[in-house]
């Protein structure tokens, strides 16, 4: 009988250890990103990473599934063009530049290519995983009647690598196509920057974008036990 007990006892111990190890982990993330931003549009048609300026900002990330997060960030960035960089000409060759300091809010999900982590009760978590993001955004900033919001939707990827028990690093490319042509409008000197050919636009054509390149640091957050696994 004493046996039997010291058996069932044992089991106990193993089962709760093993709950421990194997769903005790960390679904949440927050930290801070830098890089540059840039801009294509009427004034850059072409030329990605041309005129970049510092871009900075906050990350926040929660864990939806093995290889599913959700990204909230807040960017502080900057962008800018002139028209004679190129050799494309506006009607009666008119030229043009802007520069335009704003605010970023997006929300994306990213796909993880791995399941990512590092925890070794699961042989199929890697350290490391490339991602490919997609989601909503909305520029803020001041246009010429006051405070203005440019949507948008965002895409890119990024790869990221958990250097220590609870600290991750990474690099994130990602475009912003807008829904709106006259981001690059700040003043009555660049107002041809909006629909400069007179061709009109709708949400899916003659936007303006701007893209953000940066390092990323966050740090693991929120822990979450799992359920017990049943022994019987």
């Amino acid at each position: 009988m004493r046996h039997n007990q010291f058996k069932r006892y044992i089991l106990l111990l193993f089962t709760v250890s093993l709950c421990h190890l194997t769903h005790a982990q960390f679904i949440g993330e927050v930290g801070l990103l830098g890089g540059v931003s840039y801009y294509n549009g009427d004034a850059n048609s072409t030329t990605p990473f041309l005129e970049n300026h510092p871009a900075l900002g906050a990350i926040f990330r929660v864990k939806l599934h093995p290889v599913i997060q959700l990204k909230v960030d807040v960017l502080r960035a900057t962008v800018s063009g002139n028209t004679a960089n190129f050799p494309n000409k506006f009607p009666e060759d008119v030229q043009a530049e802007f520069k335009r300091d704003f605010w970023e809010v997006g929300a994306q999900l990213e796909l993880n290519f791995f399941k990512y982590g590092i925890e070794s009760w699961d042989r199929e978590i890697m350290q490391h995983t490339p991602y490919i993001l997609i989601g909503p955004g909305l520029a803020l900033y001041e246009g010429q009647n006051g405070n203005a919001f440019a949507p948008n939707l965002t895409f890119g990827l990024g790869y990221k690598y958990k250097l220590f028990d609870r600290l991750n690093i990474g690099v994130e490319w990602s475009l912003r196509k807008l829904f709106r042509d006259d981001f690059d409008v700040t003043d009555s000197s660049n107002e041809v920057l909006d629909d400069p050919y007179g061709v009109g636009y709708s949400w899916i054509k003659n936007n303006d974008w701007y893209s953000c390149a940066f390092v990323f640091v966050t740090l693991d957050i929120i822990k979450r036990k799992g359920k017990c696994i049943e022994m019987r």
